[in-house]
């Protein structure tokens, strides 16, 4: 990654000019939508989201870039470090990852400077996401196992990965402890069906 590229942590502060652009006839969401396809479609990325629909991944990247350029307090899925915790990303691959996303930034047209400011925001979480193997989830400062399911009260709101509804702080969800995937306590008391690769024990 290029000097040009990098960006520290303290400096991903909302961007109006490149929300402006990203936000004009949702060119935000064209993006996401053509970047997934690709995704899925990579045998070696694809594998990262099996039982996440595409439509689904694009949704909590939408909210969460959203959140980002914007300053808008949108997203309720995890952070990067804990979203990614049982991944094993090499830097290799990372920049796989963002090769392929700059392509699709170039493809719809994002101005240059622009493309440069967006690499550079995603380069703050290389050291998130990039491991030789996985790493405990951590809630509250405390790491969990790597397998299994426990209850946790979440200290901030995220989504429900049965049903999609908004889970607010303090409620209870049960969690795989590997993946990270919750389902709320409503879900669980009624047996709701979860999406694929997400169980729902009684």
């Amino acid at each position: 990654m290029s000097g040009e590229h990098r960006r520290r942590r303290g400096d991903l502060a909302p961007d109006p000019e490149l929300w402006a652009a990203l936000a004009e006839n949702d060119l935000l969401g064209r993006i996401l939508r053509d970047f997934y396809e690709r995704v899925y479609a990579d045998p070696r990325l694809a594998h990262f989201f099996e039982g996440v629909t595409r439509q689904r991944a694009v949704e909590k990247q939408y909210s969460f870039l959203k959140q980002i350029f914007s300053g808008e307090k949108c997203y309720f899925g995890d952070r990067p470090r804990n979203a990614h915790h049982w991944m094993v990303i090499s830097d290799e691959l990372f920049d796989h990852r963002e090769a392929l996303m700059e392509q699709c930034l170039r493809r719809h047209g994002l101005a240059d400077h622009l493309v440069r400011r967006w690499r550079a925001t995603e380069e703050v979480f290389r050291k998130q996401i990039v491991k030789a193997a996985p790493r405990p989830r951590k809630l509250g400062g405390v790491e969990l196992p790597l397998e299994g399911y426990d209850d946790v009260d979440v200290t901030v709101g995220m989504l429900c990965d049965a049903c999609g509804s908004e889970v607010p702080p303090g409620a209870r969800v049960r969690y795989h402890v590997r993946t990270g995937r919750s389902v709320c306590a409503g879900c669980v008391a009624q047996g709701a069906s979860a999406p694929p690769g997400v169980e729902v024990p009684r």
